[in-house]
């Protein structure tokens, strides 16, 4: 038969969870603002043909994530509808020296930059995501921790 742990027992872990929970939130927030701020020193400003927040700085994971959905849409746009597989096929049945191999060659080059683009808007999103993530398991060992430390002895 097992025994209940004690009141010193649920205190040291609750203080345990407390610490926790406050590194995690501070690491949470700050990621956060570190993204937040390197954002902001790129100065890229969503496109007025974006759903939402046309002319609205990108700053945070909405504009950035509707910052990247413009993009993908632009540059597929821009190689007629095309992607990277249609642009080789299409490459491999024309002279390489041709204007429209040339066309194909710059679509390319559009996408990638795009895909680029994209990637690391993307990123910047996981990474609010992962911060967010952060600061509310923070939160909740706090909530845990300040009420393990209650214990009555």
């Amino acid at each position: 038969m097992s025994s209940l742990p004690t009141a010193s027992a649920l205190r040291r872990v609750g203080g345990l969870s407390l610490a926790a929970g406050s590194l995690f939130a501070a690491a949470g927030a700050g990621a956060w603002m570190i993204v937040t701020k390197q954002l902001q020193a790129e100065k890229i400003t969503v496109p007025g043909n974006a759903p939402r927040f046309a002319g609205k700085p990108v700053q945070g994971p909405a504009t950035a994530y509707v910052e990247a959905i413009v993009i993908k849409g632009n540059a597929e746009r821009g190689a007629g509808g095309r992607t990277f597989a249609d642009i080789s096929n299409a490459l491999r049945g024309v002279d390489a020296s041709s204007d429209e191999a040339k066309e194909l060659r710059n679509q390319s080059a559009a996408l990638a930059t795009g895909a680029s683009l994209r990637t690391s808007l993307m990123t910047s999103v996981l990474a609010y995501g992962v911060s967010a993530f952060a600061v509310g398991l923070g939160g909740f060992l706090i909530v845990a921790g300040s009420q393990l430390r209650r214990a009555d002895s």
